[in-house]
C-alpha cells in the first residue's frame, strides 16, 4: 500500500497563498461570476433565455413546488432519483411573482455557472499555477461547444457542471477548514444532484490512499453524503419513469467521436467530419485523445503523469456508463453531436484539464518552494512557472471552435416566452366555468406546466 500511496501522491499536489488580498481575490471571483453569466446568456440566440422557462425547471421543479410543501419536494425523486439543486431552485423561484420565474431561473442557472467556473479556477491551482490557464479552464466551461443546445441558463442541467467541479474538488487539497467545508458541500450536493457523480469514486478512493488523514478528505465525505442522501431517496421512492434499454456497443465508438473529437472540432466540424465519415470521425477521435494524453504523460512531469492516467480511466467511464444506464444510445448517435451533449461535457472538460496540465508541466522551470504541505508528496512539491506560450498554444487550439460555436440556436430560441403564457393562463382562469387548474407551455414546445389558478393569479413583474 505504501507504494501505490506514495504513486499516486503527486495527483494531490498542494499549492501555497495566493498572495494577493482577499479583498482584492473576492473581488476578482465577483467579477468572474459575473463575466461568465453574462456569455452564458449571450450564446442563445432568438428570443432571450431569461424570457423562457426551460423543460423540467417549469414543468417538474417550478411546477411542483408551486402546489407541494418545501420539505416533500426534497425527498421527491424524477426519473427514478433525486434532484437536490434543482428542486432549491424550484422552491427559490417560487417565492417570486409568477411571471419573474422564466428570470429567476434563467439567471439563476447562469449565475450557478459562473459560481462553479470560479470554484475551478481556485482548485485548480496546485495543478494549474499559471492564472492564464485557469481562465483557459474557466472559459472551456462556458464556451463549451455542445453546451449551447441545452446546457446553459437552467437548473435541470446544472448538475452536468456540478460534476466536473466535484472532479477537481477531489483533486483540491485546501490548506483551511473554509476550503474544506467548501469542497464538503460541493460534492456533496453533486452526488445528490445527478448520482452519476458516484462514478468518480475512484479518484475518491485514490485520493484516501494518498492522503489517509481524515482532514484531506473532506470532499470524499462529502461525496459519500451526497450519495447516501441519493440512494435513500431512490430506494424509498415508488417506481418512476424508466430508462429505454441501451447496449454499450453503440456508445463505445461514440465516446471517440463526441469526447474525441468534440472538444477540438466543436458542434459544426464534428457534425461536418460526421457528414464524410462516421467510422473516420471515430478513428480520429480515438487517435487525438491518445495523442493528448500521451503528450501529456511524456512532456509533463509527475503531477502530469498522474493526471494523464486518471483521465484515461475517468473520461470514458463517465461518458460510457451514463450513456448506457441512461439508454442515451441512439441519442449519442444521433446526427449531430449537439443532442445528448450533456453526457459528453464531463469527460471533455476532463480531457482539456489534461492539456493544460500538461502544457503547464511542458517547458516549466522550477520555482520557490509550493509551501510546507503535508504528508504524502506534497512536503517537497515545488511550484512551477510555465512558460506562457504553452498555454497560449492551448488556447489557439479551442479558440476556433469556442468561436464557431458560441451563439447558436437551440429549442428554446423561439419561445413561446414565459410572459405570454402566463397572460393567456390569466386570461384563462378569469373565464367563467374555468377549470381550477391553468396549463402553460414551455421550452422546447410541447412541454408544459400545470399550475394552480390562485398560484397564477398572483402579480406579476416582467
Amino acid at each position: 500500500m505504501g507504494t501505490v500511496s506514495r504513486w499516486l501522491a503527486p495527483l494531490f499536489p498542494e499549492s501555497g497563498p495566493s498572495g494577493r488580498p482577499r479583498l482584492v481575490v473576492g473581488l476578482g471571483y465577483l467579477a468572474g461570476v459575473a463575466a461568465v453569466a453574462l456569455l452564458a446568456m449571450g450564446r442563445q440566440s432568438g428570443v432571450p433565455a431569461w424570457r423562457t422557462l426551460w423543460a423540467e425547471d417549469g414543468s417538474v421543479f417550478y411546477g411542483q413546488a408551486a402546489t407541494h410543501p418545501f420539505w416533500h419536494t426534497l425527498v421527491t425523486s424524477y426519473n427514478g432519483y433525486l434532484q437536490l439543486v434543482p428542486r432549491l431552485a424550484g422552491a427559490l423561484a417560487r417565492l417570486f411573482p409568477v411571471g419573474d420565474a422564466a428570470a429567476v431561473m434563467a439567471w439563476g442557472g447562469a449565475l450557478g455557472l459562473g459560481i462553479l467556473v470560479a470554484a475551478v479556477f481556485h482548485m485548480s491551482r496546485a495543478h494549474l499555477p499559471s492564472p492564464g490557464a485557469r481562465c483557459v479552464l474557466g472559459l472551456s466551461m462556458v464556451l463549451l461547444p455542445v453546451a449551447v443546445v441545452e446546457m446553459l441558463d437552467n437548473f435541470v442541467n446544472l448538475p452536468w457542471w456540478m460534476y466536473f467541479a466535484a472532479f477537481w474538488a477531489l483533486l483540491w487539497r485546501p490548506r483551511g477548514w473554509t476550503g474544506r467545508a467548501g469542497a464538503f458541500g460541493l460534492c456533496a450536493l453533486a452526488a445528490a444532484s445527478e448520482p452519476l457523480v458516484g462514478l468518480l469514486l475512484p479518484l475518491a478512493g485514490a485520493r484516501v490512499l494518498a492522503l489517509p488523514r481524515r482532514r484531506e478528505n473532506s470532499a470524499v465525505w462529502g461525496l459519500m453524503v451526497g450519495l447516501a442522501y441519493q440512494g435513500a431517496i431512490v430506494l424509498t421512492a415508488p417506481p418512476g419513469q424508466g430508462f429505454p434499454a441501451s447496449g454499450l456497443a453503440s456508445t463505445v465508438p461514440a465516446f471517440f467521436l463526441r469526447v474525441g473529437v468534440g472538444w477540438v472540432a466543436g458542434l459544426r466540424g464534428t457534425d461536418g467530419l460526421l457528414g464524410v465519415s462516421r467510422p473516420l470521425a471515430e478513428l480520429l477521435g480515438a487517435l487525438v485523445i491518445g495523442a493528448v494524453l500521451a503528450a501529456v504523460a511524456v512532456a509533463g512531469g509527475a503531477v502530469a503523469r498522474r493526471f494523464a492516467a486518471a483521465v484515461a480511466v475517468l473520461a470514458p467511464l463517465c461518458f460510457i456508463v451514463p450513456s448506457w444506464l441512461r439508454g442515451a444510445g441512439p441519442i449519442v448517435r444521433a446526427a449531430s453531436v449537439g443532442f445528448g451533449g450533456r453526457y459528453a461535457a464531463t469527460s471533455m472538460l476532463m480531457v482539456v484539464s489534461a492539456l493544460l496540465v500538461g502544457a503547464c508541466g511542458a517547458g516549466a522551470v522550477p520555482g520557490r518552494q509550493a509551501g510546507r504541505g503535508h504528508r504524502g508528496g506534497g512536503r517537497h512539491a515545488r511550484a512551477r512557472r510555465p512558460r506562457t506560450g504553452w498555454v497560449v498554444a492551448c488556447c489557439l487550439v479551442l479558440l476556433p471552435a469556442w468561436a464557431l460555436d458560441y451563439r447558436d440556436w437551440n429549442g428554446r430560441s423561439a419561445g413561446p416566452t414565459w410572459a405570454a403564457q402566463v397572460a393567456a393562463a390569466r386570461a384563462a382562469c378569469t373565464t367563467p366555468g374555468h377549470a381550477r387548474l391553468a396549463r402553460l407551455e414551455t421550452d422546447p414546445p410541447g412541454v408544459f406546466v400545470v399550475l394552480p389558478c390562485s398560484v397564477v393569479a398572483g402579480p406579476a413583474r416582467g
